[in-house]
């Protein structure tokens, strides 16, 4: 038998080193596998684990916890005292969210992290996850003017703003006097600390309460200030009236002019911490008057198709609107100066699209069309569908352009032709401007479409609703939600061509049709009919006492199944090439909730549950939405 050396020793060593080392490897690539497609071990979204499971069922799960928050409310403490925030509202049958779930990007975060495209290293990665959480975090936005505005609805009573000293004036025998009224100190919501905490509690799927301070506040213009501005202030009302003016040639030549009386200057006039200064809201209301006569909207050009062809039928002109930052500073400047006349100027306004590129665009194929139904509708939502089309209708969208449906329908004001509808916010009955838009939103979104465009930015609606219906099955899942600021419903004109934008309403049919027009490079776009993945149950009822109804009144909204759904969305090229996008879409269920009228709440008011709004008009099972 032969010796076995020290060197053969050490080799056979290596050897079985290495051999432990090759299976150590194979097994632990072996074990990595199983996450394949799936995200790693020990990973969370807040506090809800991930681990291994693939990302729609991930989706799922993360997705109720966030319909925790919009059923239940967000949790803030004031004072001591903690309320459900209501997250969202109904305006009509929709729900309009105030902080906003990005879950695609949340589920692709918790799916890539601790891989790697590597397999060695993406097992290593793998066993490194094993020995220490990874914490992924929701990405959330907030429209943080509308949750300042839910907390102070909330929180009705809290907050007390102070005021700074002012000026009491008189006319007298001897003219004009100013005596000082002493300002007060207040307690204000502290939001600056406030809304960056709840964003990031809100990302961790956290639902403890939020605390929100209120701070004290002195005022900034005290009565000592005030005191030594009374006789400039007195001064001042002396040399009335102001004169506004228009100049009607370029010049400081005076033209149209508004006069400030002594009396109209003693509402808006008020000491400051350097000198005279104007209430701006007062001010502003005398500058609405000006800007009523003098203002001039830019006018786009419109155009239609006959022939074949796109002919002008609105020619563009520029516009002008009223430099309201500069009157204000000319006329605090003429207040603490010796002039008595402050000149108006002006700021253009150009239009964003002009008639010279209407002459010969070549528009001669229907890219595509989209369609919905909005029988049912009550007169005002109607009324605010026919504006939305008007404003719509003959807008050419240039090459490259990334065309926004929000701006295009802005402002949602009267003025600019839309009417409001009551819905209850919390206890609250308030009117709501522009119900109906969203119909807009989903019938573009369809044309987009089926010509084949780029969809930059889309979000479905809270809620299904059954105006949005898809008209090829019935299902929900191929609408889209606009609400300003936000969503928005945006889409680019990647043709290369400029694109007419028709829109019709059929108010006997009770239907929209919207047609995109332009040059076809070849392709072709279309969408499969959405499929339910699953029904959501809504829930038991819910009621809540107010006091802003009629004794033993009652009003309710009515019950919404939820659903998660699913299209694909294609464009397919003349080369042979197509292009796939998957749309998901999840629609939260929501119970029918009543208010009930009540002389007193029976319970604290802490106690009460959250709500979503409630349509004061909805009383039936009737179609009643945004």
């Amino acid at each position: 038998m032969k010796k076995i050396t020290g060197k053969t020793k050490i080799a056979i060593i290596a050897v079985f080193c290495c051999l432990l080392a090759f299976f150590a490897v194979g097994g632990s690539l072996a074990w990595a596998r199983q996450f394949d497609g799936r995200i790693g071990p020990n990973t969370f979204v807040g506090p809800v684990r991930v681990s291994g499971m693939d990302p729609e069922t991930a989706r799922q799960e993360v997705q109720k916890r966030i319909d925790g928050f919009f059923a239940k409310g967000l949790l803030v403490t004031v004072d001591g005292s903690t309320k459900a925030v209501p997250l969202s509202s109904l305006t009509g049958n929709d729900g309009l969210e105030i902080v906003r779930f990005d879950l695609d990007k949340t589920v692709a975060a918790a799916e890539t992290s601790n891989h790697d495209a590597n397999g060695f290293w993406n097992a290593v990665r793998l066993i490194e996850a094993t020995m220490r959480p990874t914490a992924i975090r929701a990405v959330v936005s907030g429209n943080e003017d509308a949750i300042r505005g839910a907390v102070r609805e909330t929180f009705t009573g809290k907050e007390m703003p102070g005021t700074d000293a002012t000026f009491s004036i008189a006319k007298t025998s001897d003219g004009w006097k100013a005596d000082v009224i002493a300002g007060t100190p207040g307690d204000e919501f502290d939001f600056a600390p406030f809304l960056p905490v709840l964003i990031a509690r809100l990302s961790n799927l956290d639902d403890a309460p939020t605390e929100l301070a209120i701070v004290h506040r002195d005022p900034e213009v005290t009565e000592d200030v005030a005191r030594t501005e009374t006789g400039a202030a007195a001064a001042s009302l002396s040399r009335a009236p102001f004169v506004m003016s228009v100049p009607s040639d370029g010049t400081k030549a005076p033209g149209n002019s508004w006069s400030v009386s002594a009396a109209d200057l003693a509402k808006i006039i008020r000491p400051g911490t350097n000198g005279l200064e104007i209430d701006p809201v007062a001010f502003d209301a005398q500058l609405d008057e000006i800007a009523a006569a003098v203002d001039v909207p830019a006018q786009n050009a419109r155009f239609e198709r006959k022939n074949g062809r796109v002919t002008e039928f609105a020619t563009s002109a520029m516009g002008r609107s009223l430099n309201r930052d500069q009157a204000r500073a000319d006329f605090v400047a003429a207040l603490n100066g010796v002039e008595t006349t402050v000149f108006l100027s002006f700021v253009d306004v150009e239009p964003t699209v002009t008639s010279s590129e209407g002459n010969d665009l070549g528009i001669t194929d229907a890219l595509g069309t989209g369609t919905s139904s909005f029988k049912g509708s009550p007169k005002n939502r109607m009324t605010n569908i026919q504006n939305g089309v008007n404003l719509l209708n003959g807008l050419l969208l240039a090459p490259d352009e990334t065309f926004s449906l929000l701006n295009a329908l802005k402002p949602f004001e009267t003025d600019n032709g839309y009417l409001p509808e009551l819905v209850i916010k919390g206890d609250k009955i308030l009117p709501e401007i522009a119900g109906g838009l969203c119909q807009i939103g989903t019938t573009t979104f369809r044309a987009v479409m089926n010509a084949g465009l780029e969809v930059v930015e889309r979000s479905n609606h809270s809620l299904v609703v059954s105006y949005y219906n898809d008209p090829s099955n019935n299902n929900p899942g191929t609408d889209a939600t606009i609400y300003d600021p936000a969503p928005d419903f945006k889409f680019k004109n990647d043709t290369g061509h400029y694109v007419l934008f028709e829109a019709s309403m059929d108010a006997t049919a009770q239907s929209l049709s919207f047609t995109l027009w332009g040059t076809s490079d070849g392709r072709k776009g279309s969408y499969t009919p959405p499929v339910v993945k699953r029904w959501i149950a809504a829930g038991d009822p819910v009621e809540t006492e107010t006091t802003a109804l009629a004794v033993g009144e009652k009003k309710c909204q009515n019950v919404h199944v939820g659903a998660d759904t699913s299209f694909t969305y294609t464009v397919a090229h003349p080369d042979g090439t197509s292009v796939d996008r998957v749309f998901e879409s999840h629609y939260r269920p929501l119970p029918q909730i009543c208010l009930v009228g009540v002389e007193q709440l029976s319970t604290p008011e802490d106690l009460q549950p959250a709500t979503d709004s409630v349509s004061s008009l909805v009383t039936t099972d009737a179609p009643v939405t945004n």
